[in-house]
């Protein structure tokens, strides 16, 4: 007996140490560990009440929820709970054009005015029309980009005025407001986010396919599987939606009187995972037609069937993505192909703070995904750098040994600096300034913080050398230029 309990010991040892020895191995697995971190650290600065988040890395996917959906409640958000996601309701509607155009129902380059009923002899400028594409890249070249009487009935419900009373505004009164606009810019040449554009894109699906566009849009959320996304109005338990607050109050509800090309789509954070798995594993040719790039400006506004943000990384290559922010909720979907990832992050919380909050976290997680499986050493070490900073210094060079598994950059080492420096922690804060420059010496941004440092502690001398080398490696650093100028009203030299 004893003999055998000797070797049920060894046999969970064993165990014990291979599971242990896979854990340390997996990045996946220390990559959700940072997700936690960085997501609690969020919710710590008491801006946001919850998070839902998901990641998404070959293959593998990490799901979690954070905070409470109200304060004090003890409610933390689930598989079940439904979120407003705004704005990224488009993004369908642009995958049912893509569908139409691969299905040869809708051609890119037709005049809306095609599938129009009625006279629109103002819905062009100077010969040029509006076409299907510039509806899907809101580059369509109104004076106005949203009618009177539909702005009228959009701040209403931004207001909560429609919370328990019926529209008197649909798309037919659209249509109608549609023969009054002015276009003054020429179409496809100017961007104008609006909701027009999509639910233009909406009634043109209805008019080709001689189906209710909610019609067609359930026939595409059944074939994906997406059993728990609906249209506000439509038949669901509305007392599943989260509630969101906006600066802290009680938002009402981002209803959409129109057909639900623009907003209006309720999701829960697994059925938005299976969009993305289906945006980042299927061969359906609709997820290739849809985010084909239709236009771009100077302003970096790069756009495709209403998906936005797309682009080339040096590192990630092609990447694409869609936020929507409701009245009380904000949500994001960034999907990039080439390096096989994906990120959805949702807070049913709306204010300028929590909005930072927000995208500092979503494109903390990105970076990470563009690392891996290389994993960020500050990370994991930034408790003990803000708190025990000589140690954590002596950790992390530690680490850092690791090339193969490990890795920091500038803006990591930068934030916990400045970090230290807000607290009033300045010994603390020189460390690690100096650290970055130690890891960074080619890096303007190096110098750059470390004239700050200095020009906060008034050494003068010191701010200026560090400022002056800053443009040396970067000379369009205005922020350096800026400070320079201030040294030398302070000095007289």
């Amino acid at each position: 007996m004893k003999f055998k309990a000797i070797l049920l010991i060894i046999f969970i040892s064993i165990l014990s140490c291979k599971s242990n020895k896979e854990e340390k191995l997996d990045p996946f697995k220390k990559i959700t560990k940072l997700v936690d971190t960085y997501a609690n650290q969020t919710l710590e600065k008491n801006n946001i009440n919850s998070l839902a988040f998901a990641i998404y890395k070959d293959g593998k996917l990490y799901k979690n929820y954070y905070g409470e959906i109200d304060k004090g409640a003890n409610n933390r958000p689930d598989d079940n709970t439904l979120y407003e996601i705004a704005s990224i309701t488009k993004v369908f509607a642009g995958s049912l054009a893509a569908k139409a155009v691969l299905e040869k129902k809708i051609n890119l380059n037709d005049d809306i005015r095609k599938h129009l009923k009625g006279d629109y002899a103002n819905l062009e400028f100077e010969g040029t029309p509006i076409t299907i594409k510039n509806l899907l890249t809101h580059t369509i070249g109104l004076k106005n980009k949203t009618p009177k009487r539909l702005k009228e009935v959009t701040d209403s419900v931004n207001n909560g005025y429609f919370k328990n009373k019926p529209f008197s505004y649909n798309i037919n009164h659209l249509l109608e407001e549609l023969k009054t606009v002015t276009v003054n810019k020429k179409p496809g040449t100017v961007y104008a986010y609006s909701s027009v554009g999509p639910e233009l894109v909406a009634y043109i699906l209805e008019q080709v396919y001689q189906k209710p566009y909610p019609v067609l849009l359930q026939d595409f959320l059944d074939q994906l599987g997406m059993k728990n996304t609906y249209l506000l109005g439509s038949d669901f338990d509305e007392n599943r939606i989260v509630n969101s607050y906006k600066n802290g109050k009680l938002a009402p509800l981002d209803k959409n009187p129109l057909l639900g090309g623009a907003a209006g789509l309720i999701s829960t954070l697994p059925d938005l995972i299976t969009f993305m798995k289906f945006q980042l594993e299927s061969d359906n040719p609709i997820v290739k037609e849809s985010v084909k790039q239709l236009f771009e400006d100077n302003d970096d506004n790069l756009v495709g069937y209403l998906w936005e943000g797309l682009g080339v990384g040096e590192e990630e290559g092609f990447y694409y993505s869609k936020t929507g922010t409701s009245n009380g909720t904000q949500s994001g979907l960034l999907l990039c192909p080439d390096s096989d990832y994906g990120i959805i992050l949702i807070m049913n919380s709306n204010s300028d703070a929590a909005l930072n909050n927000w995208e500092n976290l979503f494109f903390s997680t990105e970076n990470e995904l563009i690392k891996y499986p290389k994993l960020n050493s500050v990370a994991f070490f930034e408790n003990t750098l803000l708190h025990d900073t000589n140690n954590g210094i002596k950790q992390l060079r530690q680490q850092l040994r690791d090339t193969t598994n490990y890795y920091t950059n500038n803006d990591n080492l930068n934030a916990i600096a400045y970090q230290l420096l807000n607290n009033k922690k300045t010994e603390d804060a020189l460390k690690i300034f100096n650290l970055q420059l130690e890891m960074f010496p080619e890096h303007f941004n190096s110098y750059d913080s470390l004239g700050e440092f200095y020009f906060t502690t008034k050494d003068y001398t010191k701010a200026l050398v560090n400022y002056k080398k800053s443009l040396e490696f970067n000379p369009d650093n205005e922020n350096a230029k800026i400070f320079i100028q201030k040294i030398e009203a302070i000095t007289g030299k």
